[in-house]
């Protein structure tokens, strides 16, 4: 070290200490990270779709002829039972008191998310294409 560098270490202060652990460092944030509600669904979602065994089947049918309880509406219901109640195991409060009518427009946002997986994408696939929907319809 030079001189010079010597004395404008000896002027300049040190910074402060950071937090010591990442509980530490959570009280400092200036606001709260508010996570929507799909972000939110999207978690339990993720953690179903391998773990779970029923509610991958939930999720499959494109037709209600296809559907495990006959329509695709009955099916997204019981697919966010199934979130539901995986959310009030993990306290996760927010999710678990949300209507389950909620919960499904909740989880047809998320399945939009990701290429080819909201039913309406995979009914217009073809060969892994998803083609135009010609009739406009909705799922």
């Amino acid at each position: 070290m030079t001189t010079t560098t010597t004395y404008v270490q000896e002027r300049k202060p040190l910074p402060p200490a950071l937090p010591e652990s990442v509980a530490d460092l959570v009280q400092l944030r200036k606001s709260e990270a508010k996570r929507t509600l799909n972000d939110q669904v999207e978690e339990i979602h993720l953690s179903l779709y391998d773990s779970h065994d029923k509610y991958t089947e939930y999720l499959y049918a494109v037709y209600d002829e296809q559907a495990i309880e006959g329509s695709l509406a009955a099916d997204n219901f019981k697919a966010a039972e199934i979130i539901r109640d995986e959310a009030k195991k993990r306290g996760k409060v927010e999710v678990a008191r949300q209507k389950l009518a909620t919960i499904v427009k909740c989880l047809n946002v998320v399945l939009r998310r990701y290429n080819g997986c909201s039913r309406k994408e995979r009914r217009n696939m073809i060969g892994g294409q998803v083609l135009p929907d010609t009739n406009g319809g909705e799922s």
